[in-house]
């Protein structure tokens, strides 16, 4: 991989240049021609899901590799709606509650959600990769539309963390209503 500052030929996996350390990326010419784009489209901690989208990078393709995902396992359906990624999380939702009424219980959950977090990093490069081809389509040369399109389709919906928090206390308070009352 050459480094797009200084040119110096580094390995393939190389994180940082080994001569001037600028932060190496995506090696595919789509993202690298791209690059300023796909972070703005991706916003806060760009440079991280820059790093891992290289895993699903191979060739001329797209293949999927399992990697981890520590907020998609955590917190699960709301990661994806962090992202904007609005089917996903409502797939997500609906797959996690599924277990609790076919019984599966909390174990059913903990693997969905570890599915969820398997799959997270791959689902979400195709959800930028195919919403930035899409603007591109759309918007042409227009760069003003283009910023707009990509400030509403991408980046992050920061209030979600406030509706997590706010479903949690709820499900407490439901919680503690219906618990029996201690006996004498």
């Amino acid at each position: 991989m050459h480094c797009p500052r200084c040119a110096h030929d580094n390995p393939e996996t190389a994180v940082y240049c080994s001569i001037c350390g600028q932060q190496m990326f995506a090696t595919t010419p789509e993202v690298a021609k791209n690059l300023p784009l796909w972070g703005q489209f991706i916003g806060p901690r760009a440079d991280y899901y820059l790093e891992r989208f290289r895993a699903f990078q191979k060739g001329d393709g797209d293949r999927f590799t399992p990697t981890w995902h520590w907020p998609a396992f955590a917190v699960g359906w709301l990661w994806y709606l962090y992202r904007k990624m609005y089917l996903h999380a409502a797939v997500f939702l609906i797959g996690g509650l599924l277990p609790m009424f076919l019984g599966a219980g909390l174990v059913g959950a903990v693997i969905w959600n570890g599915f969820a977090a398997i799959t997270a990093n791959f689902l979400y490069y195709m959800h930028v990769k195919m919403n930035l081809a899409m603007i591109e389509r759309r918007v042409g040369t227009d760069t003003v539309l283009r910023d707009r399109l990509i400030a509403d389709t991408g980046g992050i919906q920061p209030y979600v963390w406030w509706l997590g928090i706010g479903l949690m206390a709820l499900a407490i308070g439901l919680s503690l209503i219906e618990a029996p009352a201690p006996e004498k």
